[in-house]
């Protein structure tokens, strides 16, 4: 019965979607497809359906040369793509959002588009900014009616993911606060399970967990929220923690499994990333090596093609802070050329003026640069290659060659004598699999250049952990890379 409704629903929509749009919709009447109907949908439809559902809003928004719908739209993609771990296609859709809406004095729309950016940051692992993004969310949110559902709503969701970000710079403090800010607007399951998490993760105080954690179980059985299957797999995530922490491993096992089956169901990857690196801990815990190698390599596949979309989206938001930067200071120098003075030695010293500020600025962007590169794998890569002997070194590699493990040692000493230093017996099998990690072959082109399986690629990762006495939580690939930074 359940799978016939979902075939009845898609003809439904499927229906609606081909007679929604040949007819001119006015622009109240978009504005409340953009917002209301999209937040409805949200929960019913795939990612990929209700971004098509979208771009056919914005082209009638184009018909009615109503730029603040196609930013609303552009701003609505934005959202299901970082979700779903595209975040370079989510900032260039944010960025579409961004012009269409510079000439727009619209608070709930400036709210909207700096909310999605602040999300994209956080899940890329860019805690300041974005906070920064969520404190202009914020400020929007905050001069919003207060009568008015949709705004309400918003301003709860802004908290909410405040509240996250806190709690992903260790400010448990200020993530409660926020969550009880949440809650008061309006009660959501999520943000309840939250605050059982943080019960269970600081104050231990399991007591208490357990009645949070009850009330958001209660309330995602409400006919409002039963059907968001994201909610509930986040929940369960937080629940299965709050079991692991009792010692009840069996049972998390089981609550794990059903979060990560309902993350795929859903596409939220980095959600089932969580969820495989979790089961893996437990499993450790249960001695069952063999389910912990298993999902221990699930984690890595997985973390590598996420990974690489990242490390995209970092340039992308780079490439957006310089541009916005440089205009800045073109805008500053127009000013100055048409409204400098009259003598001629105030517009030298104001020339003199701007110009030195304009270093400084430049000087700090490019520092900025550095920080935001020095997080990326990539960035460590580009350095490697400065040194004369790193094309030698990846053409050996490539080749299997008995000589790439000497000439590396040769090149880069300090990686294996930090790597023998945790553990004097590393073979130099050992040792070349770590140098080919560390010069940043994936999983697949070991596999290729070594003639092996990729099965046995990710054995011998497992047992490379063990060697080098690795937490389940920590990265293979990060920590080696990690052991030199060629300066």
């Amino acid at each position: 019965m359940k799978n016939f409704n979902r075939i009845i629903y898609c003809l439904v929509f499927t229906c609606g979607c081909s007679k929604l749009f040949p007819q001119h919709y006015s622009i109240q009447q978009i504005d409340t497809l953009l917002i209301k109907t999209n937040e409805e949908l949200r929960t019913q439809i795939s990612n990929k359906d209700l971004i098509i559902w979208n771009q056919k809003i914005i082209k009638e928004a184009q018909q009615n040369n109503y730029p603040k719908g196609e930013a609303w739209g552009y701003a609505n993609i934005a959202n299901r793509l970082w979700l779903t771990g595209e975040f370079k296609k989510a900032i260039e859709y944010l960025n579409d959002a961004e012009e269409k809406s510079k000439d727009i004095n619209d608070d709930f729309l400036a709210g909207k588009i700096n909310q999605e950016y602040s999300q994209v940051y956080n899940r890329m692992n860019l805690p300041k900014m974005a906070l920064g993004y969520n404190s202009k969310a914020m400020k929007f949110a905050l001069r919003l009616k207060k009568d008015n559902q949709n705004c309400r709503f918003f301003l709860r969701y802004v908290y909410s993911t405040r509240a996250s970000y806190f709690d992903g710079v260790e400010q448990s403090d200020s993530s409660l606060v926020y969550l009880h800010k949440a809650m008061k607007i309006d009660l959501n399951p999520l943000d309840i399970a939250l605050i059982a998490y943080h019960y269970t993760k600081y104050d231990r105080n399991l007591d208490s967990a357990n009645y949070y954690f009850k009330k958001s179980l209660d309330l995602i059985e409400t006919k409002r929220f039963k059907h968001n299957k994201y909610q509930r797999a986040v929940i369960l995530y937080n629940y299965g923690f709050f079991l692991y922490v009792q010692k009840k491993n069996n049972e998390a096992i089981d609550i794990y499994q059903q979060s990560l089956e309902l993350a795929k169901e859903v596409n939220r990857p980095y959600l089932v990333l969580d969820n495989y690196r979790w089961l893996a801990t437990v499993y450790k815990d249960l001695k069952e090596s063999e389910k912990e190698s298993e999902y221990l390599s699930k984690a890595t596949s997985l973390k590598d093609s996420l990974d690489n979309d990242q490390s995209k989206a970092i340039t992308l938001a780079f490439n957006k802070i310089s541009k916005k930067e440089e205009e800045k200071q073109k805008n500053k120098f127009l000013s100055f050329f048409w409204y400098g003075g009259v003598l001629f030695v105030l517009i030298f010293l104001l020339s003199l003026y701007f110009y030195l500020q304009f270093k400084r600025k430049k000087k700090r962007l490019i520092e900025s640069k550095t920080i935001i590169l020095r997080q990326e794998e990539e960035a460590k890569i580009l350095k490697r290659k400065l040194n004369e002997n790193h094309e030698q070194i990846i053409q050996l590699a490539k080749k299997n060659d008995v000589g790439f493990l000497a000439l590396f040692q040769e090149t880069y000493p300090e990686v294996c004598q930090q790597l023998l230093k945790i553990n004097a017996n590393l073979s130099p099998s050992d040792l070349s699999f770590c140098a080919m990690i560390w010069l940043g072959f994936s999983s697949k082109e070991m596999a290729q250049y070594s003639s092996m399986e990729h099965r046995s690629v990710q054995t011998k990762k497992y047992r490379l952990r063990k060697k080098l006495h690795l937490e389940a939580q920590t990265d293979l690939y990060q920590f080696i890379r990690s052991i030199s930074e060629v300066k």
